[in-house]
């Protein structure tokens, strides 16, 4: 079921709500404001609301431990997709330059004992992120959460907040992300246990050869 509000003047409100700058216009005109203000208290309430249900949803699906997602994924498929929907829609309504930092606050809340043990906010979209050599390669490893691997607007803040993380994946020249969208592409349905492994110095190939070769193209 898709929940749609798309009314152009949401982007603002969210932006103010979210900013902690929202403030009710006086009460100048009595009859014009008053109707004013009662609209923009229902839109902040329809936002906040689907803030904190979707971030309660998204709590509920990352808790799933990794060996029980298939079976979770089959039995509750469209409530995972409409949330997917839903997350988009949302999203739409906020000035896309601050997309990411609403993300972040919807996963914010999420197992804090991992987010205190992860650099920066790196806790908040993955259960572990490390730089190592793998088969001679620098390689950035990362395990993401449920959250991270299903949708593509958590997977897109993941990457930002990666980037604020390590100065090698800020200064990509695309490898990296090719690397990373692929991992996402191949992992449908966030159902591949394990690590994203994006190597540095690989090569920027075609998206037949990034699937050919696992996501790391020699």
């Amino acid at each position: 079921m898709k929940n749609k509000m798309k009314l152009v003047s949401l982007g603002a409100i969210t932006t103010l709500m979210f900013m902690g700058n929202f403030a009710p216009a006086s009460a100048a005109t009595p009859t014009t404001n008053e109707s004013t203000n009662e609209l923009t208290n229902e839109l902040t309430n329809k936002l906040t609301n689907e803030f904190e249900y979707l971030r309660d949803a998204i709590e509920t699906i990352d808790a799933v431990p990794s060996e029980e997602r298939s079976q979770y994924l089959e039995d509750n498929r469209e409530w995972i997709d409409e949330i997917g929907v839903r997350l988009e829609d949302y999203l739409e309504t906020i000035p896309e330059e601050q997309q990411n930092d609403i993300v972040k606050s919807l996963l914010s809340d999420n197992f804090l004992i991992n987010t205190l043990s992860l650099s920066g906010n790196l806790g908040e979209y993955f259960d572990d992120v490390w730089f190592h050599k793998r088969d001679g390669w620098d390689t950035y490893s990362m395990e993401p959460k449920w959250s991270v691997r299903l949708w593509k607007s958590t997977m897109e803040a993941a990457w930002a907040e990666l980037g604020k993380n390590y100065s090698g994946i800020r200064n990509d020249n695309g490898s990296l992300w090719n690397q990373y969208k692929c991992h996402w592409n191949y992992d449908a349905g966030g159902l591949l246990a394990g690590s994203w492994d994006l190597e540095v110095g690989r090569p920027i190939v075609s998206e037949f050869e990034m699937i050919k070769t696992r996501c790391n193209p020699k």
